[in-house]
């Protein structure tokens, strides 16, 4: 198991009534939920992070090519 760390964080009464309800539901610890909330959560935010600059790679390689581009309204004018 790996080491783990500490964390303190304020959410609303809401949330915490929410968090409430479904450990108590699902007879599981409040932490597991913030853990697995927060891993799901960073996990798509890394992802974006790594479209955005793979995006920006191709945009800029595409740029330093001196290749001309189509306007978007350009694509689809000749589509029926």
């Amino acid at each position: 198991m790996s080491a783990t760390v500490s964390i303190s964080a304020n959410i609303s009464q809401e949330l915490s009534a929410m968090l409430t309800t479904v450990s108590k539901a699902e007879a599981r610890a409040k932490s597991y939920y913030v853990r697995k909330g927060l891993e799901t959560f960073l996990q798509q935010r890394l992802e974006d992070l790594e479209d955005y600059h793979d995006a920006k790679k191709a945009y800029d390689e595409f740029v330093a090519s001196g290749e001309e581009g189509v306007p978007f309204e350009a694509v689809f004018q000749n589509v029926k």
